[in-house]
């Protein structure tokens, strides 16, 4: 049985390798419909300028379909084949999780195509296609496959190999952390040791970033088609695909669209991922809708990492019936290794705005040939008052209860408290069955992400993230790092549930929260994610958030999401 199951779901096609003249391979992920939609249009447009360029080959890394929901699978599976028989060059696929989230939809797919992983030559290249959904765990690659890719890459004369996966597992903060570890503690050496010159994923409806590891370069592309990351196309993200260049030992990538060709580097920026996470914070801004209403005065700061002066410019976009912001746009000047500041108004204009209204500020700037386009989401954040305590059993410790979530039906609230040695936080959320949430991708019940003010308008990034779950005392380090997973040392919780709630009382050290200066006038930013049952986040709920909830987390991949509140910590002076 094992030898048929090697036979059927891995393949290798091996041919003469002899060498290749320079040639071209188009790499295209995510081609799948919009939701429940048969429509490929988007990737039939894509199609027809594949067509047009003639590439040796194509690799598509997943997501082939919709899948998931009521719609019939065969139905879309005819659809699809109809749609890829109008690729002219060799066409190769790979299983996401739209495609084979379920054992019924896997069946179907090895009924259609008889193969979940294989490998190819072209020339004296060698293509190594993967399967990381098996078992319907998204990330993962089960030790039969393993097994398989070690002995295909061994077996490989090639002299260059490129590796193609649905999930970026090199991703820390887009699978879940023990796939991260499998990814850095196997796959990563083990592509060091083969020859492997670049791997390619996607799952996220973006492009990029692209990323470096020991002279390997990993690139994401997930804008085939399914409904695109909306901060992606703030940016100007559209849809797209890959077109590699070999030239021996070099390689050039394109990034193709409707309207041209990007460098890798430009399209990487669109997202705004990489320089806007290194030198922009994040705008918060207090909840209090009388302020809103009568106009928040805020400042944004803008650093310079380059060794040019930044020029350019940046406007605000919204929605004109939710909310003013003066000045509208504005010129941008800051020093090489400097930075600058930037004074606004906001206004309100309704007495309440849904997610899809708040403002955002769009940079479009240069620093000699260098071009940047990014983007800052404005957080409004909840304010919540954490009184010092004599000691964990301290009788009364717990500051006033805070509701996560102006106007929001979700029941959950917040209290805190801290003395000498700890921060505690007394969570209560809505009980979620921690199975079905492990099933969407979700590995901690709950996620705390602490951050540091920066100045009065702005916080950073989390400098600690951890993850709770209710049979687990201790909490797990979530922050993305190359330990991603550890038990922290010193952590605890203790969780009950009462109906529908469930109430966790979890202690943190301060000597993890060092970088954070936890004291008496102090102000921390605190971010808490939780996945909600199904009876509260349905589909529609997920499109449109209720009223005055403003934010929601990406977790673990571009289908699980949940919402999440940021509120400041105000701690107040000891007894």
């Amino acid at each position: 049985m094992k030898v048929c199951l090697t036979i059927l779901f891995g393949a290798s096609l091996l041919y003469s390798l002899a060498p290749a003249a320079d040639f071209e391979f188009v790499v295209i992920g995510d081609t799948r419909p919009r939701l429940e939609s048969e429509s490929f249009r988007p990737f039939e447009s894509l199609i027809a300028k594949i067509n047009v360029q003639q590439p040796a080959l194509v690799v598509n890394v997943g997501d082939l379909i919709y899948g998931y929901g009521t719609t019939g699978k065969e139905r879309q599976w005819d659809n699809y084949q109809a749609v890829i028989k109008t690729i002219q060059a060799p066409y190769h696929q790979l299983p996401g999780n739209h495609d084979t989230h379920s054992k019924a939809a896997r069946k179907i797919y090895g009924q259609r195509f008889g193969v979940f992983y294989q490998s190819f030559d072209y020339g004296d290249c060698h293509f190594v296609l993967l399967d990381n959904s098996e078992q319907e765990r998204w990330g993962y690659l089960g030790p039969v496959q393993l097994a398989w890719l070690r002995n295909d890459l061994q077996q490989t004369p090639a002299r260059q190999v490129f590796v193609f996966l649905h999930f970026p597992v090199w991703e820390p903060e887009r699978v879940t952390p023990e796939y991260y570890e499998f990814w850095r503690k196997t796959l990563q050496p083990l592509f060091k040791a083969s020859r492997v010159r670049a791997v390619f994923g996607g799952h996220y409806h973006t492009y990029g970033p692209t990323r470096e590891f020991d002279g390997i370069h990993y690139y994401i592309t997930g804008g085939g088609g399914a409904e695109l990351i909306p901060s992606y196309q703030k940016s100007g993200g559209v849809y797209h695909y890959m077109k590699v260049h070999v030239m021996g030992d070099s390689l050039d990538v394109r990034v193709v669209t409707q309207h041209g060709e990007l460098s890798d580097a430009e399209a990487d920026m669109m997202s705004g991922l990489q320089f806007a996470d290194r030198n922009v914070s994040r705008i918060g801004l207090p909840a209090s809708w009388s302020e809103l209403k009568a106009g928040k005065l805020f400042t944004v700061t803008l650093n310079n990492p380059n060794h040019q002066t930044m020029n350019g410019s940046a406007e605000w976009i919204l929605d004109d019936r939710a909310f003013a912001v003066a000045p509208r746009r504005i010129a941008i000047g800051v020093p090489a290794g400097g930075s600058a500041q930037y004074h606004f108004t906001l206004q309100a204009r309704q007495d309440a705005v849904t997610l899809q209204s708040l403002p955002r500020l769009e940079f479009n700037v240069a620093a000699g040939q260098t071009r940047q386009r990014f983007h800052r989401d404005i957080r409004f954040l909840q304010e919540l008052s954490t009184p010092h305590r004599d000691g964990p059993n301290a009788d009364g410790g717990w500051g006033p209860a805070l509701k996560l979530g102006e106007g929001s039906a979700l029941a959950a609230e917040l209290r805190s408290g801290y003395d000498a040695t700890n921060l505690y936080l007394k969570l209560t959320v809505p009980k979620c069955d921690a199975g079905e949430a492990k099933e969407l991708g979700f590995s901690d019940e709950v996620q705390i992400g602490l951050a540091r003010r920066l100045n009065a308008e702005a916080f950073g990034s989390d400098l600690l993230r951890l993850g709770w779950n209710a049979d687990v005392q201790e909490a797990r380090d979530r922050t993305p790092g190359p330990k991603p997973g550890a038990i922290l040392s010193g952590t605890t919780s203790i969780c009950r549930s009462e109906g529908q709630r469930t109430t966790y009382e979890m202690a943190i050290p301060l000597r993890l929260l060092k970088k954070l200066n936890v004291a008496a006038g102090s102000r921390l930013i605190v971010d808490v994610s939780f996945p909600v049952p199904e009876a509260a986040a349905s589909a529609s709920a997920v499109a449109a958030p209720p009223v005055n909830t403003f934010s929601f987390r990406v977790r673990y991949g571009i289908d699980s999401l949940a919402p999440v509140y940021f509120v400041e910590l105000n701690f107040g002076p000891k007894r």
